[in-house]
């Protein structure tokens, strides 16, 4: 890979309150002679007129202006950023400070290492994405997801009836808590509690699993990327609205009228990867904590 020159530094306050590991990776960056863009929030931590560190005001011109986007905090802090990093084509750099980490490319401890990383000792994965439109008479809202797009019920206690509809096929009748309608990438997070299969990250198919279905016969479908998804639900409680989100965060709830149109987007969120392991060797360490 090219050298990274200019990069752009995220991190989640919620996991580094105090910034610490967010001024030991961009000292690391400086170190190996890259120039650090960073959110003009974080200049009382790191100075207002440090060399080589470029203070912006916002994300757009951050992005605009970087190589690789690194980012500091969990999976959720991907995918809070994953779709800006698309439409820039830019490889995103995790660094793991939560949990299991699927998407990061290494530890908190390892930040010492990046800067060997960032002169290029890395490889970059490209992963498909969702686009989503929500229609009723006209598009309400567009969505996009690196993981899943979850169709739901808008009341816990009741269960709903769902139609989720592959191109011009007979339509699939589920009754459940939901649906959803996972990437390969998604697979191994809300689909994988569901009951989905662990899908290769390299594959470009959807995976459509029933959420708690009211059958036996409800099982999870494998389709291909090409396919157009269309999906609309109703709940048997009165005056009850759809909730439907993209990747866990962006949610809108919309009446049962609704039709959702789900397709692979023409972006893709590219991961950077080190070393030799492939996608069921990370797939390992991370079910097993290794």
């Amino acid at each position: 890979m090219n050298e990274a020159k200019r990069v752009a530094v995220f991190t989640n306050n919620k996991r580094d309150p105090d910034y610490s590991y967010l001024r030991k990776t961009v000292y690391t960056l400086l170190a190996a002679g890259a120039e650090v863009l960073a959110d003009m929030r974080y200049r009382s931590c790191l100075g207002e007129s440090r060399d080589g560190v470029k203070l912006c005001s916002y994300t757009e011109e951050m992005l605009a202006g970087a190589d690789v986007a690194v980012v500091l905090g969990g999976d959720g802090s991907i995918l809070e950023i994953c779709e800006k990093t698309a439409a820039h084509n830019l490889p995103v750099f995790g660094i793991n400070l939560g949990h299991l980490g699927y998407l990061t490319t290494i530890e908190k401890d390892d930040i010492a290492k990046l800067s060997e990383h960032v002169r290029g000792n890395y490889t970059v994965d490209e992963r498909m994405m969702i686009d989503v439109r929500i229609i009723d008479k006209n598009v309400l809202h567009e969505l996009r997801a690196l993981n899943d797009v979850v169709i739901a019920s808008g009341t816990r206690a009741r269960i709903g009836c769902f139609s989720v509809k592959c191109d011009k096929n007979r339509a699939i009748g589920i009754k459940g808590d939901g649906v959803v309608i996972a990437t390969p990438t998604g697979s191994t997070a809300y689909s994988l509690s569901a009951g989905g299969p662990v899908i290769d990250t390299r594959a470009e198919l959807f995976c459509i699993t029933p959420i708690a279905p009211h059958s036996l016969a409800s099982r999870p479908i494998v389709v291909t990327a090409d396919s157009v998804i269309t999906a609309s639900g109703c709940t048997l409680a009165p005056q009850t609205d759809i909730y439907i989100a993209a990747d866990g965060r962006k949610g809108v709830s919309v009446s049962e009228h609704a039709m959702v149109e789900i397709k692979r987007s023409p972006l893709k969120t590219r991961l950077c990867r080190i070393g030799d392991d492939g996608f069921f060797d990370i797939l390992t360490k991370k079910m097993h904590g290794i």
